[in-house]
């Protein structure tokens, strides 16, 4: 057996005498032998765990997982593998972070003078005190990157904060709309949403198509879709809410009603036609939200629903009569007064008034 004493254990493997000795304090690489004189002497199976010691090293793991990884026959790699690897991804994410804040100081800044002021308003913006956070983004909108708004209003927990963020963030014009847009189509729903609330604050119509893509999504971020398209208006968007009439849970059908309820005369139109849908649904919202137009070019078309096979599209109807007024309404209303059921007792609660 060919023995090798400390120092040219530390030749062939680029380790200290220090090191190779605290490991054999440690109990991890106890030397096989001992001269005569008391030096130790390192036999080839030492340099094989050894070996092992600086592969396991080589994966992030300490000296007293590494024993327990060659000593402990119950040691379980694949769940010492996923910790590391765990905390790997942890320092990547780190390390990520950090590039993207430096880019953006790149992208934002000039002189040394402005990194550093630009350093100190992201900083108000990553404060634990919510009021910090809030006065940082309401003093310096244009002054804070678009994209570390971006980046803040994404994990924002609170809602005032929230809100004065995407104030700010529209204050950005052109470059937020597009960052705006990339976000609709975030993995996360709770981003969806929030890029949502912020298009329907910018109200360009850019925004459309992909607030459109968002009607079929989850219930609220659908709900606050349709409440940005009637911010934003327009035929794209008008079109986009008729078709989704009658589709989805009450609270995004209401959305929907109210959005075209707020959108004016270039809705009539489009709300006509879907008096005449198959689905008693979108008669339905069609018809409610025609009343909340509260346009008397939609009398003829309601008058039409007082016949209708549903009785809540009749009452839908009568109920937007009632609230668009004048003579044409009224003689529809009174035309169905003598009608059995909530329908005739409706029409003549409201001849009444």
């Amino acid at each position: 057996m060919e023995w090798l004493k400390i120092g040219e254990v530390a030749r062939r493997t680029g380790l200290t005498h220090r090191t190779l000795r605290h490991y054999d304090d440690l109990g991890l690489l106890v030397p096989s032998g001992r001269s005569g004189g008391d030096y130790r002497l390192y036999a080839p199976e030492d340099l094989e765990r050894l070996l092992s010691i600086q592969h396991l090293k080589s994966l992030g793991m300490g000296l007293e997982e590494i024993a327990r990884a060659l000593d402990d026959p119950g040691f379980d790699a694949g769940e010492a593998l996923a910790r590391h690897a765990a905390l790997v991804e942890g320092r990547i994410a780190a390390e990520q972070d950090l590039l993207d804040r430096l880019r953006r100081l790149q992208a934002a800044s000039g002189s040394w003078e402005e990194v550093l002021d630009t350093i100190a308003l992201t900083e108000r913006l990553r404060h634990p005190d919510a009021w910090v956070r809030f006065r940082a983004a309401l003093d310096s909108p244009t002054s804070a990157p678009l994209d570390e708004l971006l980046e803040t209003l994404r994990y924002e927990p609170a809602p005032g904060v929230r809100e004065v963020l995407t104030w700010a963030i529209v204050q950005h014009g052109a470059p937020a709309l597009d960052a705006v847009v990339v976000g609709l189509a975030d993995p996360d729903p709770e981003v969806r949403h929030q890029m949502a609330h912020v298009a329907g604050k910018m109200a360009d119509p850019r925004a459309v198509p992909g607030l459109v893509g968002l009607l079929a999504d989850e219930p609220e971020v659908a709900a606050k879709a349709a409440f940005s398209l009637g911010q934003i208006g327009g035929p794209d968007a008008i079109a986009a809410l008729v078709g989704s009439l009658g589709v989805g849970g009450s609270v995004l059908r209401a959305t929907i009603v109210t959005a075209l309820g707020g959108l004016g005369a270039l809705a009539v139109e489009p709300l006509l036609g879907g008096l005449g849908a198959r689905s008693a649904a979108v008669r339905a919202d069609a018809a409610e939200a025609l009343g909340a137009l509260g346009d008397p070019r939609a009398v003829p078309g309601l008058a039409g629903l007082l016949a209708d096979t549903e009785e809540d599209v009749r009452i839908t109807a009568l109920m937007s009569l009632g609230a668009i007024g004048g003579d044409a309404a009224a003689r529809a209303i009174g035309g169905v007064t003598g009608t059995p059921g909530r329908t005739g007792a409706l029409a003549r609660r409201l001849a009444a008034t």
